[in-house]
């Protein structure tokens, strides 16, 4: 897989940018209460569904309780899931209308993947042989579930596979324009359009 190709979406950036500038450099530095502590959040524990909770008065304060129920990967999961609403969105999801609630958990979950498993992170790991291996390989070192690793891999994957097609659609549509430029064509070919523009000529055909 070729990382070069990998084109980080403006959310992901951002994302990027506030772990670089608080240090937050490899998978051990992923701590989950360092992170809350860095965006003005705090974590709690409760049994009872995984949610987050903030005030929309400028303070940037929040609280994202967690499901003590769930185990370790699973909760690390659930916290960079929920820690994209408080940092992203805005209004009371139960008080949304079910489309604008779909949305908002759709950004969720590319926000959850590009938090809890950074691409700059990505690119310092070795490569496991098998490809099949790599989301397992994430899930260990980043210690979420495997759907979550499998999930960015596929994203990850899927971005480098379309950059790769566009780049040789360009490369097509560039050599297409150089095979159509008569400065690019061969000995021959100028030969046969020499010929043919003066046997058109020859039957007073009037070329602008």
């Amino acid at each position: 897989m070729d990382f070069s190709l990998y084109k980080m979406s403006p959310l992901e950036q951002w994302i990027t940018d506030k772990y670089l500038e608080n240090s937050i450099l490899t998978p051990l530095d992923l701590d989950i209460q360092r992170i809350a502590r860095m965006f003005g959040g705090e974590i709690v524990y409760l049994r009872t569904k995984s949610h987050a909770r903030w005030e929309e008065d400028g303070t940037n304060e929040f609280l994202i309780n967690l499901d003590s129920r769930l185990d370790e990967p699973d909760s690390r999961g659930a916290f960079f899931h929920e820690l994209c609403h408080p940092l992203r969105h805005i209004g009371n999801q139960s008080m949304l209308p079910k489309a604008f609630k779909d949305l908002q958990e759709t950004q969720a979950s590319l926000f959850q993947q590009y938090a809890a498993i950074p691409f700059f992170m990505v690119q310092e790991l070795e490569i496991p042989l098998y490809e099949r291996e790599i989301p397992y390989y994430w899930a260990h070192i980043f210690n979420l579930p495997v759907p979550l690793a499998s999930r960015r891999y596929n994203q990850i994957k899927c971005r480098i596979y379309q950059e790769k097609n566009d780049l040789e659609f360009l490369a097509h549509q560039r050599s297409l324009y150089r095979k159509a430029d008569p400065l690019n064509w061969c000995d021959e070919a100028k030969e046969m359009f020499r010929l043919a523009t003066q046997r058109k000529r020859d039957k007073g055909v009037v070329f602008e």
